[in-house]
């Protein structure tokens, strides 16, 4: 198994509540990104700022169960931040995109769109994964 296959399974693994672990049926969303040359600090900032407090609303709405968001602390690999999106379900991962707007006016009172506007200058998307937990995959 690759090493970077194993440290991920280690995050999610880590990332989910202990309840939430042994649950069929959750998937996770990961995002592999970079941040540009300079800018780590001020994507960290706006991870912190605007999405974290999307995200914990969508937690409070239950249509998420957990997110973490990580930053390299040290090395040169290709990704120095990992997003990982716990969902309860399928239906709630579909859901994502619509749900995520609504959260956003409701917390930072602006679209979606509007309040991560600035990301695209702080950072670059690598990959997206989806995982499930071997006893839940369909």
């Amino acid at each position: 198994m690759r090493p970077r296959v194993v440290y991920l399974l280690a995050l999610c693994t880590l990332a989910a509540p202990l309840s939430a672990q042994a649950t069929p049926g959750h998937v996770y969303w990961v995002g592999f990104y970079q941040a540009l040359p300079g800018k780590a600090g001020a994507y960290n900032k706006a991870l912190t700022d605007v999405a974290d407090p999307v995200l914990d609303e969508l937690v409070r709405r239950k249509l998420m169960v957990s997110h973490v968001q990580l930053a390299q602390y040290t090395g040169a690999g290709e990704n120095t931040n990992l997003v990982i999106l716990e969902f309860p379900n399928w239906a709630a991962l579909d859901s994502y995109e619509a749900r995520l707007n609504d959260a956003s006016q409701a917390v930072l009172h602006k679209p979606w769109s509007e309040a991560a506007a600035g990301f695209a200058e702080l950072r670059r998307l690598i990959r997206i994964e989806i995982y499930t937990p071997v006893s839940g995959r369909p």
